[in-house]
């Protein structure tokens, strides 16, 4: 599968997401969902943190196209 390279504001709004989301930590657990590891994706079972990077990524690719996009989703529903 094939990842686009982000360029520098993409990047940022991906940091500024995935440190609300999980402080880029590969074991964040929320205890309200089964939302799991640096992109907190729900029922995600992956460990390594560079798959779960890859996953996270399509999935917003796949959902919101750009990680600008779901931060803003984001900031409106608290979720993305």
């Amino acid at each position: 599968a094939h990842i686009k390279l982000l360029n520098a504001k993409e990047y940022r709004c991906l940091e500024i997401l995935w440190t609300h989301e999980s402080k880029w930590d590969p074991r964040a657990n929320n205890p309200k969902s089964s939302a799991y590891g640096i992109p907190q994706l729900l029922k995600l079972k992956e460990h390594d943190p560079y798959k779960q990077i890859d996953l996270g990524l399509k999935y917003i690719e796949h959902r919101h196209k750009t990680p600008c996009k779901a931060l803003a989703y984001h900031k409106l529903k608290g979720h993305y």
